[in-house]
Order: structure tokens, then C-alpha cells, then sequence
């Protein structure tokens, strides 16, 4: 309880917008089969699911309760520019900065399903700076907080853009995602941060 208090609060006191913008980046390539986008999966009721930090990218994990529903406004390089934790590794509990929810306007460059039934969903700030999105399944995420806003967003994706394959759906459309904050280990994935920062589950697409 004490922690989840101290996550809270030292979420609340983030700030955004003093963030500097990164560098302009270099130009985005769609492979078909990118290594870095392979990840471990297990077996869960007939469903390939996700394993590192899953429950921390799915909102099942004992501090997802303190997760604020309020999304603040970012760009993708505002959120690029947020220091990793010094804390954070691989089987790191959720971190203060993966308490706050943001929604960013972005170019949504494409989208592709992996190999733990996420669709992964790059997006493109107005630097050329990219970062990274994603859609669980639903069924991967059972008794998470947020388990009907993600079969929700993913029904919505795929009527408004299609279903995504194991190769690139390209779309290059504006919109805004909303999503908790979230950092991945950096190994090579299509459109990565600098900090390998996420909006992990994405709650709203439009």
C-alpha cells in the first residue's frame, strides 16, 4: 500500500511539456520480418500471449490500481525524452512513470500483428521521431482494469484500418492514441524510442 502510494504520488509530480524535443530522426523502414520484433510468448487458454513485464503491459500486476485514467497531452518526442528509471530492468515492478496515461497526435505510420498476438503500432511525431504502440489481446490481459477499453480499441482498429498480419499494414494517418506509459527493453523493434518508451496497453484510438 505504501508503495502504491509512492508511485502515485511521484507519477503526479512528472512534467511533461519542460521536456525537450529529440533530434530528427532517420527514416522508418517496414521490414516484413524485423529480429527485434520477435517476442517471447507463452501458451494461455489457446492464445499466444506475452511474457516480459506482461502484467505490467496489460494492467494485471498489484500497482495497476494507481494508474491514472486522466491522460495528459505529449508528443511522440516529449515522451522519447523521459529519462529510463535507474530502477528499471526486465522484471522491474511498475515504475513511478508508468503510473500517468497520455494521449499523443501522431502520424500512425503502420501496424503489424506479433508474435504475442499485440498489434504493434509505430507512430511518427512531426520531427520524424518515432515511438511505439500497442494493442493487446483481450484475452491476454484477463482480469486486467482495463480489459473492456482493450477488445474495444482493437474491434475499433481493425473496423476503422483492417486487421493487421504478421506483415505491415501501412496506413500513414493522423490520429490520437491514448495509452499508459510504459518502458520496453530496446532490441531492435520497428519504430523504438530512444528510451524504448511505449503506450502499452493503447485504451483509446481516434
Amino acid at each position: 500500500m505504501l508503495r502504491s502510494a509512492a508511485l502515485l504520488i511521484a507519477a503526479l509530480a512528472l512534467a511533461v511539456p519542460g521536456i525537450p524535443p529529440a533530434a530528427r530522426a532517420a527514416p522508418l523502414l517496414l521490414l516484413p520480418d524485423a529480429p527485434g520484433d520477435r517476442e517471447p510468448v507463452k501458451m494461455s487458454a489457446g492464445h499466444r500471449c506475452g511474457v516480459e513485464r506482461w502484467s505490467i503491459k496489460t494492467l494485471t500486476d498489484p500497482d495497476a490500481g494507481i494508474v491514472s485514467m486522466r491522460p495528459a497531452n505529449a508528443t511522440v518526442e516529449q515522451l522519447g525524452a523521459i529519462a529510463v528509471p535507474e530502477t528499471w530492468n526486465r522484471d522491474a515492478p511498475r515504475q513511478a512513470a508508468e503510473a500517468r496515461t497520455y494521449t499523443v497526435h501522431a502520424t500512425l505510420v503502420g501496424a503489424k500483428l506479433e508474435g504475442d498476438s499485440d498489434y504493434h503500432l509505430v507512430l511518427r511525431g512531426n520531427t520524424g521521431a518515432t515511438m511505439i504502440a500497442e494493442i493487446p489481446l483481450a484475452s491476454c490481459a484477463k482480469g486486467s482494469r482495463v480489459e473492456k477499453q482493450i477488445a474495444a480499441v482493437r474491434a475499433a482498429f481493425g473496423k476503422r484500418f483492417g486487421t493487421p498480419a504478421r506483415g505491415w499494414l501501412k496506413i500513414g494517418r493522423m490520429v490520437n492514441v491514448t495509452g499508459v506509459l510504459f518502458f520496453d527493453e530496446p532490441h531492435g523493434q520497428t519504430g523504438v524510442a530512444p528510451n524504448a518508451v511505449e503506450l502499452h496497453p493503447v485504451l483509446a484510438l481516434n
